[in-house]
């Protein structure tokens, strides 16, 4: 009896022992939300469209309090003259890339950077549940700023308008999916603008693609997961400068099907099918293995046709923006 006693006190402390070393289990996600701006060309100004777009990449705990919170903005734009003609199209670094360069700190009413007022933000919501985020007191400080936080808590720290950020981030718990054995999160892009000049037949154009990616690692640096989308949006204008149309468009993960790339497709698969399939091939391998990547690979050029060297490139970006989990 004693024996049996014993092995069972045996068996009973292997067990909280594996239970006690087992990995946290956290949900990871990402998610963007953008707007589009046109300005119409004068004799005095270039006419313009600009698109920012706001991405973020979230680390939620099991009781769906935030553990890790990543946020950014990519801000582009292009411009055309009064025939119509591009002026400018060229993709900008994002706004914490640019750091005090943005300019923002000089006309800010708290003396803050945009990077500086986004670090506060994504501070503050670390041991929130995403209703508590959601919940967080604005004002409205006039048409350009209708969400300014309002609250003891942010308006020393932040004067910007976070109804953005606040979807962002709305869309990235959403997509979150489970991920065990996290060491480390982060999140990148990489954006690229392309202009046409209008013509008698055809609408001018300018268009901006934000490629950018949520990824987990782990302790050795090989990727746990990755998510995967590109927020594609334009602005077009006619011959004499004036804008069509400027309006935000769904990601292509959000538009699935309706994208239309599967029709057209060598391989017969959609847009989001080939993007899962390049960040699931990710998981397990180094950095250095990821960018080593090539769609020629035996294990992918079955599903994977489109280029991906962007997308390579913002999960480098990821990488080496990414944090360590404690």
């Amino acid at each position: 009896m004693k024996k049996l006693l014993s092995l069972l006190a045996v068996v009973a402390l292997v067990a909280t022992s594996l239970t006690g070393c087992a990995p946290k289990v956290y949900k990871m996600g990402s998610g963007s939300y953008t707007s589009v701006s046109g300005r119409a060309a004068t004799a005095d100004a270039a006419g313009r469209v600009q698109v920012t777009t706001a991405y973020a990449t979230v680390l939620l705990d099991s009781d769906g309090k935030f553990v890790y919170v990543d946020i950014d903005s990519a801000q582009n734009s292009g411009t055309f003259d009064l025939l119509g003609a591009i002026v400018a199209a060229e993709a900008a670094p994002t706004k914490v890339e640019k750091g005090d360069d943005y300019g923002m700190k000089a006309n800010s009413a708290i003396g803050k950077e945009w990077y500086e007022q986004i670090n506060a933000l994504e501070t503050y919501m670390i041991g929130k549940t995403l209703e508590e985020v959601l919940a967080t007191p604005v004002a409205e400080k006039d048409a350009a700023h209708p969400a300014v936080p309002s609250g003891e808590d942010l308006k020393t720290s932040v004067s910007i308008s976070i109804e953005g950020y606040l979807a962002a981030v709305e869309k990235a718990v959403a997509n979150a999916v489970e991920v065990k054995g996290v060491a480390s999160v982060g999140g990148g892009s990489v954006s690229t603008v392309s202009g046409r000049a209008a013509t008698a037949e055809k609408e001018g154009r300018i268009q901006t693609n934000v490629m950018y990616v949520g990824a987990a690692f782990d302790k050795d640096g090989k990727v746990i997961a990755a998510m995967l989308d590109t927020a594609q949006n334009q602005g077009t204008f006619d011959i004499a400068g004036l804008i069509l149309k400027a309006e935000p468009a769904p990601t292509k993960v959000e538009k699935g099907d309706d994208y239309g790339m599967k029709a057209a497709s060598a391989i017969g698969k959609e847009w989001y099918e080939q993007a899962k399939a390049l960040t699931d091939y990710m998981v397990g391998k180094t950095m250095d293995e990821v960018k080593g990547i090539a769609i020629t690979d035996e294990d992918l050029k079955t599903s994977v046709s489109v280029g991906i060297e962007e997308y390579i490139a913002a999960v480098e970006k990821a990488f080496a923006n990414k944090v360590e989990i404690k």
